[in-house]
């Protein structure tokens, strides 16, 4: 838009154009913006999809949420998902406030109080949409013996074309009242007597017209005509998908099986498209570069090598795999090719090598783990293994879910960059997809998870909040999972894309190993007091902070009356939360109070304080004793803060050494002897941090942080050690040493 805008000199002094520059604009909006000309309806999906509205527009349907954090106000829209109109079979309303669309390979489900608005609208544009298209949709399958017919799957979308001699020479024709009618010379719209001529995937015939229904012209079908990447992903969807077709319907349809090929024109199609034991002498997809054409050859030597259908020649398993993870690496159009290649391979297999169709989907499945397919590859590749994946009695139909798994979570997060060890190959091609991982809660806890190939950061969030039952996408981003190293002096949090298995993979190198813990940072969401492992976690969270004195200050003389009850009865609560019965002891009672506030009353009567709380403890299970604990405590302003201790400070305004208090309000400087408040910045002053890491000749890391705007900015630098909680370790908010906290959003 802004190219064509300054093409033709437009601006706002100068609004007054010519009618094509004015059709110009509109057609580029309607093309290049997602969303502008949409009807915007609230919606919702199921648990966990994120989806707040439904746009409906000439193109299709899109599901929409909106994104927090941007700059414009309120935020901004972001595509969840896009269905096209030739996506849709139909839409139905099952019961009040509830869309069912009926899609080719699945079924969405939405709730929209607008529910009958939304269907109108869309059966408006379907309607409008198939009348001058000469597509249809196959509602059930086709899977005929006889190759003049024109085989396809529910779903397929299939081109109409003029009906052509079956055979030179011969006409097709039938019988309607008592003449012979040649279906050739019927016009296209006209009576089609039960049967119509199309094209699929490069193949043409005729088929039942009782088995599909007029469909919108997909977006799919319009190729590009200039050469590279786009137009080689689209010959390489032709090929993917027909290879599905040829998989499922080998096995699915009453035991059918394609012919064999022999006496056939080789380089056909068909051959294309089956198992080969011969190496290729060319790309599957169309690569004008001669070098990528040889890359493509030796990939698919790669391919029969690790399927055991070529020699090693010297070469281990790991070092094929890894030739192969590479060349998708560092050769993005080489993806679909790749892709392409396995598919052929696992088609039709009939190596002589028992497992080499095993070793073919194992393949994949590690291939879908590391790289994406291109746009125009990818429904034909999920719908390949969407098909073999849910389809009963496949051989492989287990492993074909799980590739789809790989890839729709490399889609997403953008797929392992760490090649496999040696180790995990030898799991991998021993069936074997996960391992138990160790995370660390506060307080000693443990959790053993199971993690797989694609298993993230978010993932590991995600279970261990829905053990606290916590499900809401809010809840989860208030979790961290944390890696640390050097014996507890690193601890870096981990990125929410961040694969669990590259993570120990690259932290395996680091001398004294890690670990991996799990904490929460952010501290926006009210608590919660039934779960008991959601409570457990976030008092022994914050207990520490709470023992070192980080929420309140010590008082010049005796504390008030009111704070001494308060800090009595939360020793009398931690207590408790032992599951002690007993008077505690002197040492214990110490031990239960911060020392700057013991020190000021004697212990004897201490102990009488925290004495007078025992009665309606003891009534408290520990649970309640704990969740009675956070009660109190969060009532303190620096309740959810992060700590940090401050060596020195660019600001002559921050007394320094000092502690820093991070949270939702900002940053608070806060004195190392009495912790009393001293300089404040509120967290709408700051516009962004900066950390610069510890060097060889300096172990301390330094944090630059710009605050006010931008006419008038101002940059504060502060060297930070070991936060008071201990070397390395995570405070009460979660962040480490030399991890300052990001402003949120």
């Amino acid at each position: 838009m802004k190219a064509l805008f300054a093409q033709n000199q437009l601006d706002t002094q100068r609004p007054l154009v010519t009618e094509s520059v004015k059709r110009a604009v509109v057609s580029t909006a309607r093309d290049s913006w997602e969303v502008y000309f949409s009807r915007l309806f609230p919606a919702t999906g199921s648990v966990g999809t994120g989806v707040q509205i439904l746009a409906v527009s000439h193109t299709g349907i899109k599901l929409l949420r909106m994104a927090k954090g941007s700059r414009e106000a309120g935020g901004q829209l972001r595509v969840l998902r896009s269905y096209s109109f030739a996506d849709i079979l139909f839409v139905a309303i099952p019961s009040q406030n509830m869309l069912e669309f009926n899609l080719a390979s699945e079924k969405l489900i939405l709730f929209s109080a607008r529910a009958h608005q939304v269907k109108t609208l869309v059966d408006d544009f379907i309607l409008e949409l198939k009348k001058d298209s000469d597509f249809v949709v196959a509602v059930r399958n086709f899977l005929p013996e006889d190759p003049a017919l024109l085989s396809f799957h529910k779903g397929d979308i299939i081109h109409l074309q003029p009906l052509e001699p079956p055979r030179a020479g011969y006409s097709a024709g039938c019988v309607v009242g008592k003449k012979v009618v040649y279906l050739e010379e019927l016009r296209r719209r006209g009576p089609d007597f039960g049967w119509r001529f199309g094209t699929i995937h490069g193949r043409v015939g005729r088929f039942p017209s009782e088995l599909v229904q007029p469909a919108a012209a997909p977006d799919f079908l319009q190729l590009p005509t200039e050469p590279g990447r786009r137009r080689a992903a689209a010959v390489a969807a032709a090929v993917a998908s027909t290879a599905a077709a040829r998989e499922v319907g080998r096995r699915r349809e009453d035991g059918l099986r394609l012919k064999s090929k022999e006496g056939r024109e080789s380089g056909t199609l068909e051959d294309m498209l089956c198992f080969t034991k011969t190496p290729l002498q060319d790309s599957l997809i169309e690569l004008s570069d001669s070098s990528l054409n040889k890359m493509a050859t030796d990939m698919f030597l790669a391919v029969m090598r690790f399927m055991g259908d070529a020699p090693l020649k010297g070469q281990s398993e790991l070092d094929v795999l890894c030739t192969l993870l590479k060349l998708c690496r560092d050769h993005e159009v080489m993806r679909d090719e790749c892709y392409c290649q396995v598919v052929k391979q696992i088609t039709d297999n009939s190596s002589t090598k028992q497992d080499s169709c095993q070793r073919g989907w194992r393949l994949l499945y590690i291939v879908a783990a590391y790289h994406s397919c291109s746009e125009v590859l990818q429904p034909h590749l999920v719908r390949f293994l969407q098909d073999v994946g849910r389809t009963l009695g496949l051989p492989f139909q287990g492993i074909a879910k799980a590739c789809e798994q790989n890839l729709q979570k490399t889609l997403r997060f953008g797929g392992r960059l760490e090649l496999p060890s040696s180790m995990e190959l030898r799991a991998l091609l021993a069936g074997r997809s996960s391992k138990r991982q160790l995370f660390l809660l506060p307080g000693g806890l443990e959790r053993h998870l199971k993690i797989k190939t694609c298993t993230v950061a978010l993932d590991v969030v995600e279970e261990l909040c829905a053990e606290m039952a916590l499900t809401r996408p809010e809840a989860f981003s208030e979790y961290v999972v944390f890696v640390v190293t050097h014996r507890g002096q690193h601890v870096c949090p981990l990125s929410r894309r961040a694969y669990i298995l590259d993570v120990a993979s690259e932290m395996e190198q680091v001398e004294g190993g890690y670990m991996l813990w799990f904490r929460r940072l952010l501290w926006d969401q009210p608590l919660k007091f039934e779960n008991e492992l959601y409570v457990t976690l976030h008092y022994n969270q914050v207990l520490p902070d709470y023992l070192k004195g980080l929420f309140s200050s010590a008082p010049p003389g005796r504390p008030s009356e009111q704070q001494l009850q308060q800090v009595s009865k939360l020793a009398a609560l931690q207590h408790r939360a032992k599951d002690h019965f007993y008077l505690p002891s002197v040492r214990e009672v110490q031990e239960y109070i911060p020392a700057q506030l013991y020190r000021t009353v004697a212990g004897a009567s201490w102990l009488d304080l925290v004495s007078q709380h025992r009665q309606q403890t003891q009534a408290l299970s520990p649970h309640q004793a704990r969740a009675q604990f956070l009660g109190l405590l969060s009532a303190s302003p620096l309740f959810g803060s992060s700590f940090f201790f401050v060596q020195s400070c660019s600001n002559v305004a921050v007394p320094a050494p000092c502690i820093l208090a991070v949270n939702q309000n900002g940053l608070s400087f806060l004195s190392t002897e009495t912790h009393e408040l001293m300089v404040q910045f509120p967290l709408k002053e700051i516009q962004s941090t900066r950390t610069q890491r510890p060097t060889a000749s300096s172990s301390c890391p330094y944090v630059e942080i710009a605050l006010g705007d931008v006419a008038a900015q101002r940059t504060v630098q502060l060297q930070l050690e070991q936060s008071p909680a201990g070397p390395g370790a995570v405070s009460c908010g979660g962040c480490a040493r030399g991890e300052l906290a990001q402003r949120p959003g």
